[in-house]
C-alpha cells in the first residue's frame, strides 16, 4: 500500500451517519414497494446479514430495486441538510487530504453527496464524486476511475461499511478496508474477509500512510 495514490470512500454509512434516514425512508416505501419494514428488534439482525440476504429476507422482486434506489434518492435529497459526518470524519479528511486524492463512490445520488459535503465543509477535501446505480455494480465503476486517473490495482484502496463494498473490490483485485461504524457488523465483515479492518476514522490515517 506504499504505492496508494487514491483512497475512494462509500458514502452512506462510512462517511455519513444516515443509517436512521435511510430505514425511516426504506420504512417509507415499503408499502408502495411491497417489502417487509425494517423494525427496531430485527434491525441487528438485518445489520448481521450480506445484502443478498437481506434483499432475500425483505422479500423485495429483484426487478423492483431499481425503482426503490431511484425513489430512495429522490426522498434522501429532502433530508440531506440533517445529515453529520461520523465523528473524526472531517479531521480524517483534511489530513488524509494533504497526502492522497480521495474520491466518494456511492450508490447514492452524486448531487445528494455534493450538497452534503457543501453544508459539512467538506467539498475542498474531495477530488470527485462518483454515483453508480446498480446494486452490484462498483466494481465496474471502480475500474472507470482507475482508467480515467491512470491507476494501477496497487494505486487505490476502498473504503466501504457493507460486504458488498468487500466483494466489489475483490473482483477487481484491489485492497479494501471496512469500517465497523456502518450498517453491516464486525461480524459478518469479517466473514467476507477484507484487507484491512478499522474501529475509528484516526486508524485509517495510520494504516494508509504506514503500510
Amino acid at each position: 500500500m506504499k504505492n496508494i495514490k487514491y483512497i475512494i470512500f462509500d458514502f452512506d454509512g462510512t462517511l455519513a451517519d444516515t443509517l436512521k434516514f435511510a430505514i425511516m425512508i426504506s420504512n417509507r416505501l415499503s408499502d408502495r414497494f411491497n417489502y417487509k419494514k425494517i423494525t427496531d428488534d430485527k434491525l441487528d439482525d438485518y445489520r448481521g446479514m450480506s445484502a443478498q440476504e437481506l434483499i432475500k429476507k425483505s422479500g423485495i422482486k429483484y426487478y423492483k430495486i431499481p425503482f426503490v434506489a431511484t425513489q430512495f434518492k429522490i426522498e434522501f435529497k429532502k433530508v440531506i441538510d440533517q445529515l453529520q459526518a461520523f465523528p473524526e470524519i472531517p479531521t480524517m479528511l483534511e489530513e488524509l487530504s494533504k497526502s492522497f486524492k480521495i474520491g466518494i463512490l456511492t450508490s447514492n445520488a452524486a448531487e445528494n453527496v455534493n450538497l452534503f459535503l457543501k453544508s459539512n465543509k467538506l467539498s475542498d477535501y474531495i477530488t470527485f464524486v462518483n454515483s453508480q446505480s446498480r446494486l452490484y455494480g462498483k466494481h465496474i465503476s471502480l475500474r472507470k476511475i482507475m482508467s480515467k486517473y491512470n491507476l494501477q490495482k496497487d494505486n487505490i484502496v476502498y473504503v466501504g461499511d457493507e460486504t458488498r463494498d468487500i466483494e466489489a473490490t475483490k473482483k477487481i483485485g484491489i485492497k479494501s478496508i471496512s469500517v465497523t461504524w456502518g450498517f453491516n457488523t464486525k461480524k459478518i465483515l469479517k466473514l467476507f474477509s477484507p484487507d484491512f479492518m478499522v474501529d475509528s476514522p484516526k486508524e485509517i490515517i495510520e494504516l494508509v500512510k504506514n503500510i
